[in-house]
This record gives structure tokens, sequence and C-alpha cells, in this order.
């Protein structure tokens, strides 16, 4: 094999695969748009299909099913991109999870919180009033909550190596706390129902983790 044929072979075999990750999104996108707006129930596959541009086959090649599409369109829509970095490895939560003062650490981390909301309250909500109704959707919802728990319990972890807890709160309640105040439920009813300006909801969030988790010292 000479070198200018195994050149071709990786453009060719890069080309493909960025295609695939065009086509991948693309369907992603197309996903999200019709669970927010129309339901997950009333979408169907072909629906999704056809907004994507692309064959039904496709769909289920390139992401999956209809409930591993939504739980995709969630996680895509919780960190921003189809890229596999979690969101603790993201470059905006290692800048905070480095700020060594814990009440300036939970300043920064409401600040995450607001914008994950921002991206994916309305997705979440699209989750929750599936798993309701198919029995498909409720473990996706069900891995939703313990994958938030668990992200609930390292945010208390952090919090704890840099200034010790308000007395009488112990890691486990103090992971219970963050998982509630971290819910894209709560940022949808305030914002989105209610009106709130995002930094207003920033600041609620802020001090009620540092009342919860410091106490007003």
């Amino acid at each position: 094999m000479n070198n200018e044929t195994s050149v071709k072979r990786s453009y060719h075999s890069s080309l493909r695969t960025a295609q695939a990750g065009q086509t991948r999104r693309a369907i992603i996108d197309a996903a999200t748009r019709l669970f927010v707006d129309n339901g997950y129930g009333a979408t169907s596959i072909d629906a999704i299909a056809e907004a994507a541009g692309v064959s039904r086959a496709t769909v289920f090649t390139a992401v999956g099913s209809k409930a591993a599409l939504l739980k995709t369109a969630y996680d895509v829509a919780l960190v921003g991109d189809d890229e596999p970095v979690a969101l603790p490895d993201r470059a905006s939560s290692r800048a905070i999870r480095a700020e060594p003062d814990p009440r300036r650490y939970l300043e920064g981390y409401a600040g995450i919180v607001v914008e994950l909301g921002t991206r994916v309250a309305a997705v979440y909500e699209a989750v929750r009033g599936a798993a309701s109704a198919d029995p498909e959707v409720r473990p996706v919802w069900d891995k939703i909550q313990q994958e938030r728990r668990i992200g609930a319990a390292h945010v208390v972890a952090d919090t704890a190596s840099k200034g010790r807890l308000r007395d009488g709160m112990d890691e486990e309640a103090a992971a219970d706390v963050v998982w509630i105040l971290n819910d894209p439920g709560l940022y949808h009813l305030l914002v989105n129902v209610r009106g709130w300006p995002a930094e207003r909801y920033r600041e609620w969030v802020a001090a009620s983790l540092q009342h919860e988790l410091l106490g007003d010292r």
C-alpha cells in the first residue's frame, strides 16, 4: 500500500465519521424539537426521520429507539453538545470546582444550575410527562433522577472539602437538598412559568444552597 492510498482512505474514513456525526446531531435536534413542541406520545419515529431528512432506519441506526432518543435529547441539552465529555469535566465546571471558598463555589454552582435550566428545562418536562404515561420512558426518568442525585452528592463533597457543612447537616441530607435545588423543573416553574429573571433565580439558588449547606455564618 502506498502512502497516497493510505491518505485517501484516512480522508474518506474521517469524512464518513464527520457525516455520521452530523446526521446523528440532526436527528437529535429534530427529536428534541418535536418532543418539546408536540410531546413524546404524539411524536413518531417517522416524524423525527422526516424532520431530520433521513430514513426511519437511519434514526434507529444513528441513535436507537424512541426512548433512547428522548434520553439522548436530554443528555445533549444538559451539556450543550454531543461530545463524550461529562459535565464535571467541562472547562466551566472545572473552573468553578477550583474555587477554594465554599460560599463562592456554591455561587458559581448556582450559575451552572441556571445554565442547565436554560438548556434542559423544556425537554426535562417532556420526559416527566412521558414517564407517567409510557412504561418505556419511566426508566429514562428514573435514570435522570439517579444521575442528578449522584451529581448532587459530588457537589456536597466538593463543598465539604472547602469548609465544613453547617451543624446538624450531614452529607446525605445535604445531597438531597442540592438534588431538589438543581431540579430543572424548579427553573421551569419559576423562570418559564412565573417569569422570574434568570439572575433572580440564580441568586435564590445560591442563597438557598449557602443557607442549607453552610448556615448563615
